[in-house]
């Protein structure tokens, strides 16, 4: 009778997993996901759809997922796909839009938050805003988000502090970066992420701003010698599904999807959490895990640093986002995200 137990309790379980399974009916669907090579896409995206799921929803729901930058794309158009219906599903850059809708940089202005903690608060707080502005203005449904490490300053040739980056081009993505080298005098260059690289190694660009981790894992510092560490911004990306795609989804697996792209998102902040001093470290030749250690020089952050970020902030990058923006835009992010950090526009 002992050995009665376990087969008992095995059955109990295969039958478990098959009344799950038929709880959620049979569903597929292509997923767009980031940046092939970098660990959102390689640790966190193509686990959670390709293995996670399946799993989870007992092989009812399965999702073709592969990344932007593998399918042609540049970044910026994804957005804009989701909202047409081109695509169901895609994880975006939200900065990489940032120009045509300033509301996707609303929680990763240059210069507002100092960490990936931090991120995450103002994420959490302004969530249910941003969700009703995506499904009333374009169409889309908000499933999640997540973020890089850290947006730091890979270089060519030798500086000091920031403010050296006067009259040099720098790669910068998204708005407020380009407004953040444009007040420090530099000349900002909109370049798809593939193509920064290249440009570094040709002398295109003089500079580029992305994540610690990120650039050392897509070679910049073959061509780049320098590195800053100070916080640009992060590199907020989201979840984004077609709404009118979603609303065709039975409600079963809407709350599976749902209920678990939140955990996807917890698990991308918190692997961003230890990625910036990852790729510092990496990238100016101490022990690294992700391969060999380059040899960047590490230029350290100034006090004089800090004060032009903060200085940027206040002067042009939140006032240049008020415009883009609009005054409800405004009234929108000082009731969310501006109470809760205590800084406000306009005031």
């Amino acid at each position: 009778m002992k050995r009665l137990v376990p087969i008992a309790a095995l059955a109990g379980t295969l039958f478990c997993g098959a009344a799950h399974a038929q709880g959620l009916p049979a569903t597929s669907f292509n997923a767009v996901g980031s940046i092939g090579n970098l660990s959102m896409y390689t640790n966190r995206e193509v686990p959670f759809w390709n293995e996670t799921v399946p799993k989870e929803s007992g092989g009812a729901i399965k999702v073709q997922v592969k990344p932007f930058t593998e399918l042609g794309f540049k970044g910026p158009e994804i957005f804009r796909l989701v909202s047409a219906g081109t695509l169901q599903f895609a994880t975006t850059v939200l900065n990489y839009n940032s120009g045509e809708v300033p509301m996707n940089e609303a929680t990763d202005l240059v210069g507002l938050v100092g960490s990936v903690e931090e991120l995450q608060k103002v994420v959490d707080v302004f969530r249910p805003t941003y969700a009703k502005f995506l499904e009333e203005k374009h169409g889309l449904k908000l499933l999640g988000f997540g973020t890089y490490q850290a947006q730091v300053i890979y270089c060519r040739d030798a500086f000091t502090k920031v403010s050296d980056l006067k009259g040099r081009k720098v790669r910068a993505s998204g708005a407020s970066q380009q407004a953040f080298v444009s007040h420090i005098g530099g000349s900002p260059i909109n370049l798809a992420f593939a193509e920064v690289q290249p440009a570094l190694a040709s002398g295109v660009i003089d500079c580029a701003i992305t994540g610690a981790l990120s650039g050392y894992r897509s070679k910049w510092h073959e061509a780049a010698k320098f590195i800053s560490p100070m916080p640009i911004n992060f590199g907020l990306s989201a979840q984004l599904a077609n709404l009118k795609w979603w609303n065709t989804l039975d409600p079963k697996v809407q709350a599976f999807l749902a209920t678990n792209l939140r955990k996807l998102e917890d698990s991308i902040f918190d692997q961003a959490k230890t990625e910036t001093q990852t790729g510092l470290d990496c990238n100016t030749g101490k022990a690294c895990s992700e391969g060999a250690p380059a040899a960047m020089k590490l230029v350290a952050v100034t006090a004089e640093d800090e004060a032009l970020r903060k200085d940027a902030l206040t002067k042009v990058i939140l006032p240049a986002f008020a415009g883009r923006c609009g005054a409800e835009c405004v009234t929108t992010w000082n009731g969310t995200i501006g109470e809760f950090l205590k800084v406000k526009i306009g005031q």
